[in-house]
């Protein structure tokens, strides 16, 4: 076998821990695996694999070398594609994930408009707003909100989430519109507690930028998933903090009431996020490049 092929063979060891499981993947015997895996130790002069009867797991040596074989196999992978993909239509399918309340609002007619200009791509699209390593998860794209802390990636700025404190008007018929920040504290408040949108925190912001402190508000209701506090709000509820491609229509047809419209509460950047070391394929750099002219527009 050449260097090449020992190096997938190593990367598909550590990766599923097991040779069998290596072997099943590589269509080879457990038994070539593990000759291949011992040439490598000793082409190299040191041991790679811990190996016990039930699972092998790498050496500090071995997580190192593992490291930067996943770097020249991707390498190899994208040079790769760089030539396939070489003056020619974009086609194939695009793996993305995306928060749920947002990529059930938006992307059904994005991807529709996308389809128009290119009939020959699909999308396999994953909704949670629980982060995926889309590196280890093998995912183009994600579209994601707030701070990005993982260095391997890219974000590209698309669009602006803004915010607006709803009401319905039955709730504010039945307990009082608040004619001032403080009158917050006499109301009951839906909060969103997942992990994506617990960052919009108008009520701390209330508190910084106007000089009070809340003691005495009522969550009615504190729940992970945005859906559900938007149909509770509309149900007259209580007061919460929507973003706008949400609350909207709404406002505009009268369904619910905006409030302390006078407070700025801070953007959120909509953010494309993909693999910094990755080569863009026709059709990643075609959806991109797509997405961020749609909101530009």
């Amino acid at each position: 076998m050449s260097r090449i092929d020992s190096l997938q063979t190593f990367v598909s060891v550590v990766r599923s821990r097991n040779f069998t499981s290596a072997a099943d993947s590589l269509g080879v015997t457990p038994s070539a695996v593990s000759k291949q895996i011992s040439g490598l130790e000793e082409r190299l002069g040191v041991r790679l694999l811990n190996r016990t009867t039930r699972s092998v797991s790498p050496t500090e040596a071995g997580q190192m070398f593992y490291q930067h074989c996943e770097n020249i196999l991707e390498s190899i992978t994208e040079a790769e594609k760089l030539v396939t993909d070489f003056d020619v239509t974009p086609r194939g399918r695009l793996r993305i994930t995306a928060m749920s309340n947002f990529g059930r609002r938006e992307l059904a007619r994005i991807f529709n408009d996308f389809s128009e200009q290119y009939p020959d791509i699909s999308f396999e699209l994953h909704i949670s707003d629980r982060p995926l390593d889309i590196v280890k998860e093998g995912y183009d794209f994600a579209l994601r909100i707030g701070t990005l802390e993982d260095s391997r990636l890219i974000a590209k700025p698309v669009a602006e989430q803004k915010i607006a404190v709803c009401a319905s008007p039955e709730y504010l018929k039945r307990w009082g519109t608040p004619q001032s920040f403080e009158d917050i504290n006499n109301h009951r408040i839906l909060v969103v507690a997942n992990a994506e949108y617990a960052r919009i925190n108008w009520l701390r912001q209330f508190e910084k930028d106007h000089g009070f402190t809340l003691q005495n508000i009522e969550r009615k209701l504190t729940v992970n998933d945005i859906d559900l506090v938007y149909e509770a709000c509309l149900k007259g509820m209580g007061i919460t903090a929507l973003p706008t491609y949400i609350a909207e229509r709404h406002l505009e047809n009268g369904e619910l009431v905006q409030l302390f419209t006078e407070v700025d509460i801070p953007v959120r950047t909509i953010k494309v996020v993909f693999p910094q070391n990755r080569y863009l394929a026709n059709k990643s750099r075609a959806f991109l490049d797509f997405i961020t002219n749609y909101f530009s527009d």
